[in-house]
């Protein structure tokens, strides 16, 4: 009987994370190019799931989550070039697990802001890295500060969203 009991809280938490990962594409697709004159500048809001998912399920759901939603969204949307591709998969996962290591280790230390600003920092980081090794250019290394810069003003807006969802999400 126990298994009979399992099965519909696994279903449910493969819809809710279904959903995330649905929502993450969705945002993607939407977000407005504010910054479109500077390249590699986004807000980032599919980033949302990510560290909801963090807070909901717990470390490697937030991971999973990161993983799919940016691959299925580069599928979509088909951005299938190296550049793209591996900024975006390598971005996502990377601060998903960096968000994930500092939730699990450092909780008591940075609010859901703090967490999500470690990770809009990792995420240009890695996306900074992934273009450096392809093509080889270290003037890159120059844009460097202002992808820091705004990652984490992204960081920090993502993260005051999520806080704001995730508390909503709390009283319903």
């Amino acid at each position: 009987m126990k298994v009979l009991t399992q099965q519909p809280t696994n279903l449910k938490k493969l819809t809710y994370i279904s959903t995330l990962i649905a929502l993450g594409i969705v945002l993607n697709f939407l977000e407005p190019p504010i910054f479109s004159f500077i390249p590699g500048i986004r807000i980032g809001f599919a980033n949302i799931v990510s560290v909801l998912g963090l807070l909901w399920f717990g470390p490697l759901e937030s991971i999973v989550i990161a993983f799919f939603r940016t691959i299925l969204g580069s599928v979509i949307k088909g951005t299938l070039n190296p550049i793209q591709f591996g900024t975006s998969v390598a971005g996502g996962v990377f601060s998903a697990s960096v968000m994930t290591a500092t939730y699990k280790f450092f909780k008591k230390n940075f609010s859901i802001i703090g967490i999500s600003i470690i990770g809009g920092l990792s995420n240009n980081l890695a996306q900074f890295f992934v273009v450096l090794v392809i093509t080889k250019n270290n003037a890159f290394w120059y844009y460097l500060p202002l992808l820091l810069l705004f990652g984490g003003l992204s960081g920090w807006v993502i993260g005051i969203l999520s806080q704001i969802i995730y508390n909503k999400m709390k009283t319903i």
